[in-house]
């Protein structure tokens, strides 16, 4: 009898492995689905020339010293780095982070229709106002590489004869002979 009990109790640990087993095996088909933090992002550099037109684009992707965050001093030296492109130079017009960090429950109502999600397309792309710590929230494995920072540069321009814009101001001595020194004359009575 109580070889009997050991078996069942055998058997019933059998029957939990194996369903943790089954979980395992069908957790690993979704674990792409699962939201994890974000350790590189794309960067494009959009370049602007002096008549509104993309002179060009490069890109690169950044490995992030702090996960979900890109730092303030990533941020300028990516910007030093860039801001020359074709032997001209480029100043910042705008920074915008594109951020794909929609639910895995809203996948399938996002891929049938658009209109039906929770997510606005509107809110995965941002406007980054100051040059600060841009955050990043936790995206979808499969979708990290949506992920992107965009830097749109535009070219600066140099005027060509500086001393027109330079007024000389001169400064008279009053030793100087060329001055002249008012008088004052009284009336005489």
């Amino acid at each position: 009898m109580e070889t009997d009990k050991y078996m069942d109790n055998e058997n019933i640990m059998d029957l939990d492995t194996e369903w943790i087993e089954e979980f395992e095996t069908l957790d690993e088909q979704y674990k792409m689905f699962y939201k994890e933090n974000i350790t590189n992002i794309k960067c494009t550099y959009v370049y602007v020339n002096k008549d509104n037109d993309i002179g060009g684009t490069k890109e690169e992707t950044i490995i992030l010293k702090q996960t979900n965050h890109v730092s303030r001093e990533e941020i300028v030296e990516i910007i030093k780095k860039n801001s020359c492109f074709k032997d001209k130079s480029y100043s910042v017009l705008s920074i915008l982070k594109y951020n794909f960090d929609i639910e895995p429950s809203d996948i399938p109502f996002y891929a049938k229709e658009r209109k039906t999600t929770t997510h606005d397309e509107s809110n995965f792309l941002t406007l980054i106002k100051s040059i600060d710590i841009i955050p990043l929230n936790k995206t979808i494995y499969m979708f990290q590489d949506l992920n992107e920072i965009i830097i749109i540069f535009y070219e600066k321009t140099f005027h060509k004869n500086n001393m027109t814009l330079t007024k000389k101001i001169y400064i008279h001595n009053k030793n100087n002979s060329n001055y002249k020194k008012r008088k004052t004359y009284r009336k005489k009575t």
